[in-house]
């Protein structure tokens, strides 16, 4: 079942096209990877898939709904590069504020053991790894129960032992049915997903729906 379906998508700022006439589908469960340089559209398509642009021709659907006029509806949570600062604040009392302000959050216990976080409810924000910053991102739009997942460069500067932590998590959130659509500049880091679309100047140039597994 598709999950993320972009179909003929076009973004355009003034004169120019961020994204143009892309097309590709996600599956259940399914990790997919934005590669690109810097300014090849990844971020802006991001932002279309996860409701927070309208775009200019083609159209998303996300779970069969247009995430812009129906971002309400969708469990879908997105983490930017730049993440979350919480000075002052433990990684409980983080989460806990989240979940003042989610409907029908997951308890605190369960988002940070989805994220892999069991354990650090009582450290300082300060205290906290690169890597664990990350997760913790991440378990604050779990606590709104998402099935599917927009990321911004979730493994961008961070050390060999915190990336692999981040793709564990990935990796059993996505063994557990949630759908991942990321973005990243690094090659290597592309290939550990599932499926890869190369952008390159706001075109996909590889990775559309010839290479989805149901296509053949």
């Amino acid at each position: 079942m598709d999950v993320i379906e972009v179909r003929d998508l076009r973004v355009r700022f003034g004169e120019r096209d961020a994204v143009r006439d892309v097309s590709f589908t996600v599956a259940r469960g399914e990790m997919y990877a934005l590669l690109g340089r810097h300014g090849a559209g990844k971020t802006t398509l991001l932002e279309v898939g996860a409701g927070l642009r309208r775009p200019t021709g083609g159209t998303v659907r996300v779970c069969g709904v247009d995430p812009y006029e129906r971002r309400d509806a969708l469990r879908a949570g997105t983490v930017w590069r730049d993440g979350g600062l919480f000075p002052g604040l433990t990684v409980g009392e983080v989460v806990d504020a989240w979940r003042r302000w989610t409907l029908d959050p997951l308890t605190a216990a369960e988002a940070l053991r989805l994220a892999g976080l069991s354990g650090l409810e009582n450290v300082p924000f300060e205290r906290l790894t690169p890597g664990e910053r990350r997760l913790l991102d991440v378990a604050l739009v779990l606590l709104a129960r998402s099935d599917v997942l927009f990321l911004d460069e979730p493994t961008a500067d961070l050390q060999d032992a915190p990336r692999e932590r981040v793709w564990g998590v990935l990796r059993a959130l996505s063994a557990h049915g949630v759908t991942v659509l990321m973005t990243t500049r690094s090659p290597d880091e592309a290939c550990r997903a599932d499926r890869v679309g190369i952008l390159d100047e706001g075109r996909l140039v590889t990775g559309g729906d010839e290479a989805h597994p149901k296509a053949a």
